[in-house]
């Protein structure tokens, strides 16, 4: 006895979005294309609204999507952006006419997953951070195209100093970029750390063979860093009137302890700790090993602070990509692997991929454990996932986290060892006894 699909969604349409026209296609209507400008966007959701269209599928195409998506919500049309790869084409020669129809076919049956897309707030602090983030590696690359000047000069500042960016190095650049060249003189702008340990081999380092071509790429990089830093105080500036209009309202969080540091890039942002605990309704994530505010601050402007979008923990691994491949038992059925690279899932990578050396975190004995196995990029991905199931029963049920340490993991293990053991020996019809 065969079964038919039920409609889902009677009063429902397809769009197949390109870089110069839309596609909108409606049941038994004839499919109409629009202009990509302002005005052909209005068009559509004019079109839509004629024919009582109450919900819309969309193929994410690039970011030509966006204002349209924008757009119809704005008017009360519910969206759904689908990912290309779970729209199965209509057979045959491939047309954007047909592609729109059987979008909304698809979508009339609920077929099609919608993508998750974040409040318009958390897209604007995606975008602000993302912006941050570009110019960071501007920076950075700014900061290696100094050194590289440097060493074709001989003044060879990384084989001395630990880092580039530190102040005594940047106090150097910026006298011989003014003209100094006595390397005496030079060596006073050192730190006094460096002096008492190395004040031989930076008076060595600092002796110079320098080259007008060099100096110049050293000012210009020196120039691209300086507006690199300033770009990242502009956007900080942006991140904190941002994050203080979605925490106006919130209640005052109960501050624990005294935030983790943050070695790298940190937001010159005021109160960061506190804003970030009351973008989350006052609980505390940094207690996860390897989040702080920054990282915790980057996860919300991609998730956000509602994780209910995800109906359980696995959802939410999976969207992350952290979640092992359908297909995969034991060893991994390379034909059918399909590579993923989430932004949010690899924030979570960069947070406990520093725990693999840790010698008091369970879950850095956890990834040490895998990657003893299978490798040290499996094993990140597997504590990734593990932050990601904390992090998500923290904020949707109100868990609470508490670090157990090393030893108490590790007693855990020989438990479920001797539990293991026991089964074997009792399925061969043996006995175990301690030696």
């Amino acid at each position: 006895m065969g079964s038919k699909l039920q409609k889902i969604h009677a009063q429902g349409a397809g769009i197949d979005v390109g870089s110069r026209q839309f596609f909108v296609g409606i049941e038994n209507q004839e499919v109409k294309s629009f202009d990509t400008f302002t005005s052909g966007c209005y068009q559509v959701v004019e079109y839509l609204q004629q024919h009582c269209i109450t919900s819309v599928a969309m193929e994410a195409t690039g970011v030509y999507w966006i204002t349209l998506h924008d757009m119809l919500r704005d008017v009360g049309i519910e969206v759904a952006v689908v990912n290309g790869r779970h729209v199965k084409h209509v057979p045959g020669r491939k047309t954007d006419v047909k592609d729109c129809m059987w979008i909304s076919e698809l979508h009339s049956y609920g077929l099609l997953k919608k993508s998750f897309i974040p409040e318009a707030q958390v897209k604007e602090m995606r975008h602000y951070m993302r912006l941050r983030e570009n110019h960071i590696e501007q920076k950075v690359k700014a900061v290696q195209r100094m050194d590289k000047a440097l060493v074709m000069m001989n003044i060879r500042l990384s084989s001395v100093v630990s880092d580039v960016q530190g102040q005594s190095s940047l106090r150097i650049i910026q006298a011989i970029l003014k003209g100094e060249r006595n390397a005496d003189v030079l060596l006073t702008l050192c730190d006094k750390r460096i002096l008492s340990r190395k004040a031989k081999q930076m008076q060595e380092c600092l002796k110079a063979f320098y080259k007008p071509e060099q100096l110049f790429a050293l000012k210009q990089s020196w120039e691209q860093f300086e507006f690199s830093e300033k770009q990242i105080a502009d956007c900080d500036v942006c991140i904190e009137k941002l994050m203080q209009t979605l925490t106006i309202n919130k209640p005052e969080p109960v501050l624990n302890e005294k935030p983790k540091r943050i070695y790298h890039n940190k937001p010159n942002v005021k109160n960061l700790h506190k804003m970030v605990q009351q973008l989350y309704d006052g609980k505390d994530l940094t207690v996860l090993p390897g989040i702080t505010s920054y990282s915790l601050l980057k996860f919300f402007s991609v998730t956000g602070n509602d994780l209910k979008n995800w109906k359980t923990e696995n959802h939410f691994t999976a969207w992350l990509g952290l979640a092992p491949n359908q297909y995969q038992s034991g060893k991994m059925k390379k034909y059918r692997r399909i590579k993923m690279n989430t932004e949010a899932g690899q924030i979570l990578k960069e947070c406990v991929q520093p725990l693999l050396r840790s010698k008091h975190v369970a879950l850095g004995v956890f990834g040490k454990r895998i990657s003893s196995r299978r490798g040290p990029s499996i094993a990140i991905k597997a504590m990734a996932r593990k932050l990601a199931c904390w992090i998500y029963r923290m904020v949707n049920k109100g868990l609470a986290f508490v670090e157990n340490g090393i030893k108490q993991y590790e007693e855990r293990q020989k438990k479920d060892t001797l539990k293991w053991l026991a089964k074997k020996a009792k399925e061969l019809n043996l006995i175990l006894t301690p030696c």
